[in-house]
């Protein structure tokens, strides 16, 4: 066994996510899940593909992403590491997968068999609480993302999506002394546009302003946030 696989599958209860988890029922996810180790451009599952999976996370950047019937995005969310996905489907009738699934960068991933899964956690008080106020999270996170469906002008809805990108996938670090934000993904200015659901121009120009303006330092690896306030002032 690959010794990456084997120290997550060792370390498996020291995740938030499965901390609620019986020893027994560890040993379960453990013997009837596989860890993939995936890289950047991978699709795990194509939106309409029937579901037999659910993920959980370990290292890099997943992107969700439904398309409509023009070819254009009509959706596209990330999910960050050590991050179960996806809840809507948790306990759904639906069979198939609403999404789909993409490694944006290199992924360590748990593949967890969804009647296994729902089982176990049908049978555990404690994570099935976890998981609806999980799902509460969520749900106030999609409301954040409804601004950008009333919000007019181009220029302001770039700011309200990099807002929800550092809400979503930010962490605090310190940069010369001072706590900033970073979103440690090599997130690109093109991907910021369809969020928005403007030109990669636009948003192009947005970047510029902020950066001239000392708010952001965006580069191809990482997004730094100086001034986290102005941000937040989107989301209010």
């Amino acid at each position: 066994m690959n010794r990456d696989i084997e120290d997550y599958f060792n370390r498996l209860q020291d995740f938030d996510f499965f901390k609620r988890f019986t020893v027994e029922q560890i040993q379960e996810i453990i013997s009837g899940s596989i860890i993939h180790q995936y890289p950047k451009g991978q699709v795990l599952s194509y939106h309409g593909d029937p579901m037999v999976y659910y993920y959980f996370l370990f290292r890099g950047l997943v992107s969700l992403e439904k398309i409509d019937l023009s070819g254009e995005y009509s959706y596209k969310d990330y999910i960050k590491k050590n991050t179960f996905f996806p809840y809507r489907m948790f306990l759904n009738e639906e069979e198939r997968y609403s999404y789909t699934a993409i490694s944006e960068d290199e992924i360590d991933v748990l593949l967890l068999p969804k009647d296994l899964f729902e089982s176990m956690v049908v049978d555990n008080k404690h994570q099935m609480l976890y998981m609806y106020q999980k799902m509460s999270e969520i749900l106030k996170f999609q409301e954040l993302r409804l601004q950008l469906t009333v919000t007019s002008s181009a220029y302001e809805r770039v700011q309200l999506a990099l807002a929800i990108w550092i809400y979503d996938l930010g962490k605090e670090v310190i940069v010369n002394e001072q706590k900033n934000i970073m979103i440690p993904y090599s997130l690109t200015i093109n991907e910021l546009g369809e969020s928005a659901g403007t030109t990669r121009e636009t948003a192009s120009r947005v970047i510029k302003d902020l950066d001239n303006e000392g708010k952001i330092k965006f580069t191809r690896k990482e997004i730094l946030i100086y001034d986290s306030d102005f941000f937040t002032n989107f989301l209010l």
